[in-house]
């Protein structure tokens, strides 16, 4: 065995060589030249260098984060934000590569631990939980607002880009929050950056949230996941890299009646096992989060038909894991799906969702058999999920 380990790159160059990658990451999300990018520590340090260039700024979406990049901007000199607040890389799109030498000059070297979170903001499974974070955001913020615009002393209230926007004739009650206010055009902009201070100010105010909906980010070594679910929602956005089981959690989607959006990077030129499982164990985290208390709901259900074959799932809500699944299914692939990877989809949603979950299948042809337990799976999800009173479904007094 042997090895070679190159300890010449200082700091500074390891850095400058991350910011290159980062650069041109952002690039071909933006369709265009790497040369036209420029980095900065913060979206503040960039509008500062614009200013000494003499560059405007057509267009600001620091506010955004990468949420700006779903519908990019590319024409004039555009500012993104790429990391988080706590560490808020900005990046600036040139006009064109004179004026980004010109800006760049200004600007010094950006530190590794910044790039760092600029390129782990831009994995295809951050902007999937930012895209979810925000909607549930947003979700909790409307029902927020509503309360507050009953207050006394409040004209207005309604969900922006920043989070509140709250015209007051007594601002008491905003600075009584402990937000971050920020005046403007005779209103308080109150900034709140995403779903877990929306939901703690939610509490605070004793607004009772009624959105069963949950995201989960897993990252391991094998897989990097951004999964979000809406059991009160509709549709499927869903990209795994195993095509044959993307169908398979959009027929979960349609059939139980939730809204699912799933990405997920994994290590599939070695084999679809760790990203079937960890995508499993994610979704079942989702659903266990999505159902809260559990209060109303059916907690069982389901069978159905399908050409030759015949598909039974039994599901119980009960807190406690448990599986079982009895069939044999002919083959070792469907597309790319592994067969034998069917029952350890259902397994692994079975230990993280924490319910007990029987499959039964009979048939003859493996593709059926494998489509008939999933849509069988969502049929049951669907009537186990479905709030049906106000009672907890158990003589326990907790599931």
């Amino acid at each position: 065995m042997s090895g070679f380990l190159d300890l010449s790159l200082s700091p500074e160059a390891t850095a400058g060589r991350a910011a290159a990658d980062l650069a041109a990451r952002l690039a071909a999300l933006l369709a265009v030249t790497p040369e036209r990018i420029v980095l900065a520590t913060s979206p503040q340090a960039a509008r500062r260098a614009l200013g000494e260039a003499g560059l405007d700024l057509d267009e600001d979406f620091s506010g955004a984060g990468v949420l700006a990049l779903d519908e990019p901007s590319t024409g004039g000199c555009v500012l993104y934000r790429l990391g988080p607040d706590a560490a808020p890389l900005g990046a600036v799109l040139c006009a064109d590569a004179a004026e980004a030498e010109a800006l760049r000059a200004r600007l010094p070297g950006v530190p590794l631990a910044l790039v760092d979170a600029g390129l782990q903001a831009l994995a295809p499974g951050a902007r999937v939980k930012a895209r979810a974070d925000r909607e549930e955001r947003d979700r909790v913020l409307e029902q927020v607002a509503a309360m507050l615009a009953g207050q006394d002393g409040v004209e207005t209230a309604a969900v922006n880009e920043a989070g509140l926007r709250v015209a007051a004739r007594d601002d008491a009650v905003l600075h009584g929050l402990g937000l971050r206010l920020e005046p403007r055009d005779g209103a308080f902009i109150a900034h709140i950056p995403d779903a877990a201070t929306a939901r703690a100010l939610a509490a605070h105010l004793g607004v009772s949230l009624s959105a069963r909906t949950a995201s989960v980010r897993r990252t391991t070594k094998e897989t990097d996941i951004a999964l979000a679910v809406d059991l009160d929602g509709e549709g499927a956005k869903v990209s795994t890299g195993v095509h044959f089981f993307d169908h398979m959690l959009e027929q979960i989607a349609r059939h139980a009646g939730i809204s699912l959006t799933v990405s997920c990077e994994g290590d599939v030129e070695v084999d679809a096992h760790h990203t079937i499982e960890d995508v499993c164990l994610a979704l079942g985290d989702a659903l266990r989060t999505a159902l809260g208390d559990k209060r109303g709901i059916g907690r069982f259900g389901f069978a159905l038909p399908m050409d030759e074959t015949r598909a039974s799932v039994w599901i119980d809500l009960s807190g406690r894991p448990y599986f079982r699944f009895d069939g044999e299914i002919p083959g070792e692939r469907v597309g790319d799906f592994p067969v034998e990877m069917c029952p350890h989809a259902f397994r692994s949603i079975s230990e993280t969702l924490k319910a007990s979950i029987h499959v039964e299948v009979d048939g003859e042809n493996a593709h059926h058999m494998i489509e008939s337990c999933f849509k069988a799976f969502g049929r049951a999800l669907r009537q186990a999920v479905r709030v049906e009173d106000e009672a907890l479904p158990s003589t326990k007094g907790v599931l």
